[in-house]
């Protein structure tokens, strides 16, 4: 669906948003780490491990790798932050290793790793000598497939062309690069930095390199940041054409590292402002050739969302939008998510109980939360309303054996509003997100939130 039609002529309209609240809302998980149970354990996780194995359920592993640094682009929920200490570094390491050793050990060997990804800090703190021990203890452990996905999530004003090649030596082909405004003003008013020069270069680099898929996560919305500076930032990414470009809304992934009491009117003309920043960049990007997947997340024609999305393969989930639906994902490091199945989990997120639980030969999860029917129903919802933006009824009742308008009755009420504000179509077979609405397809998922609703 090309909406660049929409987005270049659609004006900012702050009524909507008053009514409407937060466009980016996420949900990567459901339930939200909040509601997590901290009776779920490593006892527990290993139970349901036995169980598959016992049904002989087999499914390929992903990998996730956490080292908490502060520039990280996973922000499901902040943890402690890792010295830059060498000694801190290689305490980390060692104890990351034995917990790599404790999670090999539950898979069988026809468990083939898919993916393997490098998420926080490593980038930034870790030596070449450093990371490339980490993918040993993982290749000695692990029966890897050689034709694996392996990401890292970069800081673009460290990139030089030496690291990309060393990168790309360890088997790296997929990288993140988090950007940030060049404006001076936005940079000072958040005390993080960035350096122009190296932003594009960075690009180019990576790709000479011959890195399989570049991803560019683009922050809008930061405190003193103008229209024209954020897209002079954007018109110099898409020159360089990575293959991916996602569009974060500043508030909602920096709020939580430092929370800031506002007036609410200066809250409201935030969001204009950042909404105005987003409409206009949607419609420069699909201009450009770029769809809009969803979620504010811009890919090439032929990139691989893309096909998956046409195809109807496509899933989104911790790491965002994947074509890699049905592996197991394995937490590795402080705070890290992990999935196995329906069942989501989360390692402690501070360095004393972490280190704790692997000093006595026991994996580091502090909780976690094993799905009702009711939670995997609403999963699936809101996975075809991102992914598609499209819920047939017909498929949820024919999956779950529910009759899908008088289940959610309450939730198709609520959709009233979005409808009336052309967001949504509700026909008697289907709900249509509108390209109005995939800007607030995460609110409109709020809706199906049984756990909100019940708050309420």
């Amino acid at each position: 669906m090309n909406s660049s039609l929409f987005f270049s002529s659609s004006p900012v309209n702050i009524n909507l948003i008053r009514q409407l609240g937060h466009h980016y809302a996420d949900y990567r998980l459901y339930p939200q780490i909040e509601h997590f149970n901290e009776g779920f354990d490593a006892i527990a996780y290993t139970s349901w491990l036995n169980d598959q194995k016992s049904r002989y359920f087999r499914k390929s592993l992903s990998l996730h790798i956490n080292f908490p640094l502060r520039d990280a682009l996973c922000r499901y929920q902040f943890s402690q932050i890792l010295s830059k200490d060498d000694n801190d570094i290689e305490e980390y390491l060692y104890y990351l290793t034995r917990e790599i050793e404790l999670q090999a050990q539950l898979f069988e060997d026809d468990c083939i790793v898919e993916q393997i990804y490098f998420g926080g800090g490593a980038f930034n703190i870790l030596s070449n000598v450093q990371l490339n021990g980490i993918i040993d203890a993982i290749e000695q452990n692990f029966n890897v497939m050689y034709e694996k996905e392996q990401c890292i999530e970069i800081d673009a004003s460290l990139v030089t062309p030496h690291a990309i090649l060393q990168l790309k030596d360890a088997g790296f082909n997929y990288a993140m690069m988090g950007i940030n405004a060049f404006d001076q003003a936005a940079q000072q008013s958040i005390h993080h930095f960035q350096s122009e020069d190296r932003m594009v270069p960075a690009i180019w680099e990576t790709q000479s390199a011959g890195f399989r898929t570049i991803r560019v996560e683009l922050t809008y919305g930061w405190p003193e940041q103008t229209l024209e500076n954020f897209l002079l930032v954007l018109n110099n990414i898409i020159a360089a054409s990575p293959h991916q470009i996602r569009l974060l809304n500043y508030p909602y992934f920096y709020t939580k590292i430092k929370p800031k009491q506002r007036n609410p009117d200066e809250d409201l003309l935030a969001e204009e402002a950042g909404f105005e920043m987003l409409t206009v960049a949607m419609s420069y990007l699909t201009d450009a050739g770029y769809v809009h997947i969803g979620m504010n997340h811009f890919a090439s024609s032929h990139d691989q969302l893309v096909i998956a999305q046409r195809q109807g393969r496509l899933y989104y989930g911790l790491q965002g939008y994947s074509i890699h639906p049905n592996c197991t994902r394995v937490a590795l490091g402080i705070s890290a998510v992990g999935s196995t199945g329906p069942i989501l989990y989360q390692n402690f997120g501070s360095l004393q109980p972490y280190y704790g639980k692997l000093k006595h030969n026991k994996l580091p999860i502090m909780h976690g939360h094993e799905p009702s029917a009711d939670d995997l129903i609403r999963r699936s919802v809101m996975q075809a309303l991102i992914c598609h933006s499209v819920l047939s009824y017909e498929s949820v009742e024919t999956f779950f054996s529910i009759e899908f308008k008088q289940y959610f009755a309450p939730e198709l009420a609520s959709l009233r509003v979005y409808e009336q504000a052309g967001m949504l179509t509700l026909r008697d077979e289907e709900i249509a997100v509108t390209p109005t609405g995939q800007l607030w397809v995460g609110n409109i998922c709020r809706v199906f939130d049984r756990y909100l609703r019940t708050g309420r």
